[in-house]
């Protein structure tokens, strides 16, 4: 990993209108994504971590254009030799050529896959629409060694995806977005469906690729065990904002927001003499298209107080001079003593 920042986001936003009836009445705005901002260096991997419904995947998915956001500045880096690029000013055919560095892998390899496409189709599409290959022995070459990459035996590209396990599915999920050669790949939850075992096996792999091929990732994900191995920094959303971030080891031994310390009482402890109290959030994530004043939290939170109430707490850095940086979105971050994973 380096120093270059590959990916620069700055207040994004991604809004629904929320509509009701026969004349398509519009009855609020969902604001999925609320005035993000981060950015991802080269090379690291940037876990983006918060219960179903905090906006995770609407924000993996903006950041390719996948989905169209609101409002936003999304800056690209590419490569050493370029300048930064504005995503957002490009046209069709200036994104369709920026896209062969960027990729995607989904959270279910039985949906993400066409049923009726062999693994030589599905893996070589991405080669024929961008017209990067057009003959068949290139194409089966290329797949064959993009099977190989993933520890997939090449003989399989004639077979269709029913005859494969999940864990094969997800492989072959991967070789496909690996297919143009990408710098940048949005993990969105690539092992929440697969067993425990196989979850590992992926794991290690895309661990592996990355190395190898010094891949950047935003791994979307809501299993802290996960991100906890394959991180190099954590991203805590909840409710359209990005409320706690840092180095991965930091957030999870010293967490600066009381969301991410009810997260991480959620990992399971290797000390069984060491069981820290398990913090159960009473009431669901705030409603995006009503949400509460103040600090979204506050209606969860056991350290509320009236401020939180009152005022929307910044973003702020509430690190040591001496530390690396660890933004959090709490009026008290600085006061309170919140357990980590071996708290």
């Amino acid at each position: 990993m380096n120093n270059r920042v590959l990916l620069r986001v700055e207040k994004l936003k991604k809004h629904f209108v929320r509509t009701h009836g026969l004349r398509r009445k519009v009855t609020g705005i969902v604001k999925a994504v609320d005035g993000v901002s981060f950015h991802i260096r080269s090379g690291e991997t940037l876990a983006l971590v918060g219960e179903s419904g905090s906006g995770k995947t609407t924000l993996g998915r903006s950041v390719l254009r996948a989905i169209e956001p609101t409002s936003d500045s999304l800056t690209y880096h590419l490569k050493d030799d370029d300048g930064e690029i504005d995503f957002m000013a490009l046209d069709s055919t200036d994104l369709k050529e920026i896209r062969r560095h960027l990729s995607m892998v989904f959270q279910d390899p039985y949906s993400s896959l066409n049923p009726r496409m062999s693994v030589l189709d599905i893996v070589g599409e991405p080669l024929v629409n961008y017209g990067v290959m057009r003959r068949k022995g290139q194409i089966q070459e290329r797949v064959a060694e993009l099977l190989r990459v993933v520890r997939l035996d090449p003989e399989y590209m004639g077979r269709y995806p029913h005859a494969f396990s999940g864990g094969q599915r997800q492989r072959i999920a991967i070789a496909r977005a690996l297919s143009l050669d990408p710098q940048f790949i949005v993990l969105d939850e690539p092992v929440s469906a697969l067993d425990v075992s196989v979850q590992v096996q992926v794991l290690n792999l895309l661990k592996e690729l990355q190395d190898e091929l010094n891949l950047t990732y935003l791994f979307v994900a809501h299993d802290l065990a996960a991100i906890e191995y394959v991180s190099s920094r954590v991203a805590v959303m909840y409710v359209g904002r990005i409320v706690e971030t840092s180095a991965t080891e930091e957030v999870f031994r010293r967490p600066r927001h009381p969301y991410t310390e009810a997260l991480l009482s959620a990992v399971p402890k290797g000390d069984p003499d060491n069981r820290s109290e398990r913090i159960v959030l009473e009431g669901d994530v705030a409603d995006p298209a009503n949400p509460p004043s103040g600090c979204y939290f506050h209606p969860r939170c056991r350290y509320a107080k009236a401020i939180c109430r009152e005022r929307t707490p910044p973003l702020i850095d509430v690190s040591a001079s001496n530390e690396a940086e660890h933004l959090a979105a709490c009026h008290f971050a600085d006061e309170l003593e919140l357990a980590g994973v071996g708290g």
